[in-house]
């Protein structure tokens, strides 16, 4: 007998199980590939690969990890995922430069962010779109556990 004042508990919802060859290939191809494909454009992107690499492997890859557990990988989906937590590093940083009066880290955290804002969802795009095309056909339909 169930007892009426406890809901009973909730089925644990279907999850996609991340093909790991197709993740690492597209982690680190997403960036490369763009800016192969951009780099004509001042060298921006190249300088771009160099100081956001880090940062995108560091916050880029538990995020992206989280989300392709719980989503498909739409390319345009994780674009905008990538700007979200862009923007939300974006704030963090404003705010942290305003409660310390620090107005250098408000100049480079708007410029660094800046052009993570920019990066980050192409480079994001590209992660989704090359992790789709060697993705296997196990990995594409969402698994009970």
């Amino acid at each position: 007998m169930q007892n009426p004042i406890v809901a009973p508990p909730l089925p644990y919802p279907h999850r996609y199980i991340v093909d790991p060859v197709a993740f690492f290939i597209a982690l680190i191809g997403g960036p490369i590939l763009f800016t192969a494909t951009s780099f004509w454009l001042l060298f921006i992107p190249v300088f771009a690969l160099a100081f956001g690499g880090p940062v995108y492997l560091v916050i880029g890859l538990p995020v992206l990890l989280w989300y392709l557990r719980h989503h498909d990988a739409e390319p345009s989906d994780l674009a905008f995922l990538a700007f979200i937590v862009i923007s939300f590093f974006m704030l963090l940083v404003v705010l942290v430069a305003v409660a310390t009066d620090d107005e250098d880290l408000f100049g480079m955290g708007l410029w660094y962010t800046g052009f993570g804002m920019i990066f980050g969802p192409a480079w994001a795009y590209f992660f989704g779109f090359i992790y789709r095309k060697l993705r296997r056909d196990f990995y594409a339909k969402p698994r009970k556990f």
